[in-house]
This record gives structure tokens, C-alpha cells and sequence, in this order.
């Protein structure tokens, strides 16, 4: 029997992820909310997106739409700094750096209660060694901005590459991206600030309806969980503690235990992250919990089982 930690989420081949800059546009903020909503309803695909959030740009209105949003899980947050006038390199004071790094995570944690913030989004994307290691010690990872499809074990965490949707394309360039994310197995990231219906806003954002069809696009791509529509933030939390997890699978009384062990340097912000374990069995297993609770579990017409853990789980064949 095989059994060993996926790479993505549920099994899926690849990951894709929006990420949303600057958290101060509503009425946009709300067409995503529906467009994500109908994909569900339609297709049972959830996507979840990440949304940096400019501390200052916030007022009642737009925080209580995210906490709306966060409670119906189609968005998480980031920090995209407070001002959104600040560099991560020394064209900044050091001390300015560290303020920022620090408060506008306090900040956004005090804002939306049970929101982690365990990532950064840049806000100009200017930085230098000193600037990156400043907000590792925050952050367990940072998106930028640039062109390309990040591979799991290859990943520079205070630097991830994505997709850059600051710049009018067609829809084309984002259905290929897409399909390079599939065929590649790697992990697709979106950069936007939001979706408009005004050509004179194309620089900074997608045309709505493009965004929509890519939506539709996406959704039917990841059928049959080929792709994880996981946010920027469970993703990262995902490969994070992927990376630094081993599988050990132990056997006693029949019953078989497998124990993800994580490496010790790996963030305390993602040890609660589950992982998928597959099984590839030709029959039910019985699977335990801690409280030797049982369920049975069929594997799919491959043979294949998919289960996420935190911590171990206790299964055994049924004979």
C-alpha cells in the first residue's frame, strides 16, 4: 500500500491563486463576491482569494464588507502595508521598515479578529536582503509581482513570482496562464487590483466580464479537482509546511498510523495547516480518530484515497 503527502491540496495536479491589491474598492469587491458565489453554485469549485489590505484605506464600510466576505470564506488577508507609501529597501529608514512590518500586521489582526495575516503583498515591490529578512520575521511569504509559474521545493518565499494583471491583456493571456499552471504542475498567482467595467481603468485592473469568463474558465479547468482555487494564503501555508514535513507510516495490530513530522524551524502560524495524505488501496479503509471514533472510506475508481491530516491519522483495510 502507498501512501504519501500530496503536493497540493485534495490531490489536484497544480494551484491556482487570486490575489487582489489595496482592499478599497467596494462595489468591484462585491461583483467578485457574486461572480465567486455563481461559480459555486454552478460547478461546486470554490475559489478563495487573498486581498492586501492598505491599513488606511479601511473605514467602517469596506471592514465590515471583508468581514463579511471573510465569514462567507471567499476571501483571507494580507498586509499590503499601512500607507502604501512605503519600500522594503534603504531607500526607506530601517526603523520605518520595521514599523510598518509590525503595525500594520497588528493593525489588520485587531481589524478582522481570527485572521492570521501570516502574508505580505508588496506595494511597490521594492526591497533589498535587509528589507526581505525584516518581514520573514512576520510573514511566511510575499507575493511581488513579475511573470511566472512557481514549482514546489524552487520557491523563494519573500519573492514569489505571478501572473501581472496590471496591464490590459486579452483574455487569451489569462486562460493560457492557466493552462501553463496545469501543465507544468506549478502554482499560478494573479496579481490585480480589481475588476472594471471602464476601458480608462484597464491599467490597474481587469475588464469585469473578461474576469468573469476566466472565472468560468478556471472553474471548469479545476473539475474533477485537477487544479486547488486555494487563496494566496493557504497555499503558501500549504508548501510551506509541505516542504518542511517528512511522512512516517507505522503499523500496529493491523491498523496502520500516518505521522507528518515538521521540521522544527517551520512557522508556528502554519503547524494547524492540514495536508493530504494519499492512500492508493483496492478496498474501504476504516479510518480512526483520537477518540478511536471510526468512518469508512471508499477509494475512487483509481484506487486512490485522499485524506487530510494535521497531525496523523490511524486507518486500517477492511478485509
Amino acid at each position: 500500500m502507498n501512501i504519501e503527502i500530496c503536493k497540493y491540496k485534495g490531490g489536484a495536479g497544480c494551484a491556482f491563486s487570486f490575489t487582489f491589491d489595496d482592499g478599497c474598492y467596494y462595489d468591484s469587491t462585491r461583483e467578485v463576491i457574486e461572480k465567486f458565489e455563481d461559480v459555486y453554485e454552478k460547478t461546486g469549485v470554490k475559489i478563495k482569494a487573498t486581498v492586501g489590505i492598505t491599513v488606511a484605506f479601511m473605514h467602517e464600510r469596506l471592514i465590515n464588507m471583508w468581514r463579511e466576505a471573510i465569514e462567507a470564506n471567499y476571501f483571507d488577508i494580507a498586509s499590503h502595508t499601512i500607507g502604501h507609501d512605503i519600500a522594503f529597501c534603504s531607500s526607506t529608514p530601517y526603523e520605518r521598515r520595521k514599523a510598518d512590518a509590525e503595525g500594520a500586521q497588528a493593525k489588520l489582526r485587531e481589524m478582522f479578529p481570527g485572521e492570521e495575516v501570516n502574508t505580505f503583498i508588496f506595494a511597490g515591490g521594492a526591497r533589498d536582503e535587509e528589507g526581505t529578512a525584516l518581514l520573514a520575521e512576520h510573514y511566511i511569504a510575499c507575493r511581488a509581482g513579475g511573470d511566472g509559474v512557481n514549482q514546489p521545493g524552487k520557491i523563494n518565499w519573500l519573492d514569489v513570482n505571478c501572473l501581472t494583471a496590471m496591464l490590459a491583456k486579452d483574455l487569451k493571456y489569462y486562460t493560457d496562464y492557466i493552462d501553463k499552471t496545469i501543465s507544468e504542475g506549478g502554482w499560478g498567482v494573479q496579481m490585480n487590483h480589481w475588476i472594471t467595467h471602464k476601458d480608462e481603468d484597464v491599467f490597474h485592473s481587469q475588464n469585469a466580464e473578461q474576469f468573469k469568463v476566466e472565472c468560468d474558465y478556471l472553474a471548469e479547468r479545476a473539475r474533477g479537482g485537477k487544479i486547488w482555487t486555494g487563496s494566496f494564503d493557504e497555499v503558501a501555508s500549504y508548501l510551506r509546511k509541505y516542504e518542511n514535513s517528512t511522512l512516517q507510516v507505522s503499523e500496529q495490530d493491523g491498523k496502520l498510523k500516518a505521522e507528518i513530522l515538521v521540521n522544527s524551524d517551520t512557522p508556528s502560524a502554519i503547524l494547524d495547516t492540514p495536508l493530504t495524505i494519499l492512500i492508493e488501496s483496492d478496498s474501504d479503509i476504516l479510518v480512526y480518530d483520537e477518540n478511536e471514533n471510526t468512518k469508512r472510506v471508499s477509494p475512487s475508481e483509481d484506487g486512490k484515497i485522499y485524506l487530510d491530516v494535521v497531525k496523523s491519522v490511524v486507518f486500517e483495510p477492511v478485509k
